[in-house]
């Protein structure tokens, strides 16, 4: 009888309590580095979306003398249709036109990126990017 009882095949409850908290280990390093390594690329994407942006203020002040809206920049070929319009949400961050048009001598945008990171990128027309 002994002898069946060392012959079954399988784990112990012991072996899977351990595999468990080596699998809770890994996930408590992993979920974290996971979280910020996409808060930083959001803030990489807002800040790149902002200098497309202002590369294309500046090629349409550069043609017309002024800066255009957003709607003028698409119509232009500047800007893809994504910007159409005064504000749009892509990947979670929301873009928006604060100041410019037809006539504008300045510019301003707004890229709102999301929690846990919760923070603001604004561009002008000197280009510079500040964070609120």
């Amino acid at each position: 009888m002994l002898k069946r009882l060392n012959d079954k095949r399988g784990f112990t409850l012991i072996e899977l309590l351990i595999v468990v908290a080596i699998i809770g280990i890994i996930a408590a390093i992993a979920v974290p580095t996971l979280v910020s390594t996409r808060g930083a690329a959001l803030q990489s994407k807002a800040k790149a979306m902002l200098r497309t942006l202002s590369s294309a203020e500046a090629a349409y002040i550069s043609k017309h003398g002024t800066y255009g809206s957003w709607t003028e920049l698409v119509s232009e070929g500047y800007l893809d249709s994504r910007w159409d319009g005064t504000t749009f949400t892509e990947d979670g961050i929301t873009y928006t036109e604060t100041s410019s048009g037809s006539g504008a001598q300045t510019f301003e945008a707004t890229a709102a990126v999301p929690a846990p990171i919760s923070k603001t990128y604004t561009i002008d027309e000197t280009g510079e990017i500040t964070e609120s």
